[in-house]
């Protein structure tokens, strides 16, 4: 197990990292906003957050086309050597995963609702897979059985790379 913070206040990474226990960041430009963030600052706070984490740090993509998701994309995995690209699990979201990939830049997809959904991420390219535990729970469903049946899954396969499953 691998301790990830999703969030984009830099006192609580660096809490975290100070203890030794921090393999990871995933962000989006929403809860940038919410510690006052701009989205025009966005790329300089991720750079910052991966000053502080040595470890993977997910960067989230707002476009909504392919074109547009591969374009950020790329500026995204440009701006630190341990950022991963975050994006929505979506049909251009995959269409922009498998892009990515074959570019050589890795993808951690995000709002994953579903094991079919998940094993559609991994194959398109993602490293990172990111099923929504919480929004689970808040349906009064069994987000951890949700987990383990992803992990489970995506376990059972040899994509070809590496895939891991971040609980969110």
């Amino acid at each position: 197990m691998k301790f990830f913070l999703d969030t984009a206040d830099l006192a609580e990474i660096e809490e975290a990292a100070s203890w030794g226990v921090l393999a990871g960041v995933t962000t989006n430009p929403t809860l940038y906003s919410r510690i006052g963030g701009k989205l025009s600052g966005f790329h300089d706070h991720l750079k910052r957050i991966c000053e502080i984490c040595d470890g993977p740090v997910s960067g989230e993509t707002v476009g909504l086309t392919r074109d547009e998701i591969v374009r950020e994309g790329e500026v995204l995995a440009a701006l630190a050597p341990n950022i991963i690209v975050k994006v929505p699990v979506m049909p251009e979201g995959l269409a922009a995963t498998k892009c990515l990939f074959d570019k050589g830049i890795k993808v951690n997809m995000t709002l994953c609702f579903t094991v079919p959904q998940a094993m559609m991420s991994a194959r398109a390219g993602a490293y990172y897979v990111s099923p929504f535990v919480g929004r689970f729970d808040d349906i009064s469903e069994d987000g951890i059985e949700h987990l383990a049946n992803t992990v489970t899954a995506v376990n059972n396969y040899d994509f070809g790379h590496p895939v891991e499953v971040i609980a969110a």
